[in-house]
């Protein structure tokens, strides 16, 4: 398959309409419907509807537009490594991290590594572990930063020691804020907002000596931007980090900590089955070493 079609085909579904993929193409909409129709025939399926103004992507077209973007990714990034075997470190470091204490460490061993290496360019994803782990299992990330736990079976993960206690967010003004900890009866009927990963859910019930279920799970969130309302005009508790208050220092939320104490430490995954670029490696090597040099 030409792996121009799969670029004419990701810039249709882009501007959603062909017309206008021809011109950004610089290329005859004929030309460009004759191509992507040969398109349709490669892979045995059709992949858009046509409408009078937009085209629509059928259930086929949404799973060959993902496909398409991840091979086209990887062939850029195999061009950067090559490119980096011959002219030195150079392309894009794709990290994700999520939002925390180790933010600033992070950022710290980001900008060292970007000194040594002035062609590298770098591209960070900010969201929880579960999304993380999606795009390192899509080829769309190099290395990830998270909380632990993790599940092994397909990471190579080296742990940070840098803890984060763990607690509930909540408005400055919510009945439980003048609590100097949070017990597991505190939680009872109470308004929760959670984690997405279940297994951080049950460990902290685990923590508490609680059932899980008995937890009045309300929602759930990756980051905590979008929820701060919830908590200040709604009464809910988030159940989170300490780490996540120092992205809003002074502001109108509080963090109070379970009884008895919960934290855990943060975690450098990648990928087991895919080999690193070059640039990848090279960072993980360079923070592994800083992170060996961190007081335990």
């Amino acid at each position: 398959m030409d792996t121009r079609l799969l670029h004419y085909f990701t810039v249709l579904t882009r501007v959603g309409n062909i017309t206008k993929a021809a011109d950004e193409l610089h290329t005859t909409q004929p030309t460009l419907s004759r191509q992507l129709k040969e398109l349709e025939n490669d892979v045995g399926a059709q992949l858009f509807i046509r409408g009078k103004r937009s085209i629509t992507l059928t259930d086929a077209g949404v799973l060959f537009e993902q496909r398409a973007q991840t091979i086209l990714n990887y062939l850029d990034q195999t061009r950067q490594d090559l490119h980096a075997q011959t002219e030195g470190l150079a392309g894009v470091l794709r990290i994700g991290c999520v939002e925390s204490r180790l933010s600033q460490s992070v950022s710290d061993w980001l900008a060292d590594f970007q000194q040594q290496h002035p062609n590298v360019t770098f591209s960070i994803f900010s969201a929880d572990g579960n999304s993380i782990r999606t795009q390192l299992d899509q080829g769309k990330l190099d290395v990830g930063f998270l909380l632990e736990p993790v599940e092994s079976a397909k990471y190579f993960s080296h742990i940070i020691p840098v803890p984060e206690t763990w607690g509930l967010i909540m408005a400055k003004t919510a009945p439980l804020a003048d609590h100097k900890t949070i017990i597991g009866a505190d939680l009872t009927g109470i308004p929760l907002i959670g984690s997405r990963r279940s297994i951080v859910i049950n460990q902290i019930a685990a923590w508490l000596h609680i059932d899980s279920d008995s937890l009045n799970l309300r929602g759930e969130r990756n980051l905590e931007n979008n929820v701060i309302p919830l908590m200040l005009n709604h009464g809910f508790y988030d159940i989170g980090i300490d780490g996540v208050l120092d992205f809003y220092p002074d502001g109108p939320l509080t963090f109070v900590p379970f009884n008895p104490i919960s934290q855990t430490r943060h975690t450098l995954i990648w990928r087991k089955n895919q080999q690193p670029s070059p640039i990848a490696q090279a960072f993980i090597n360079d923070v592994t070493a800083k992170i060996r040099a961190m007081p335990i």
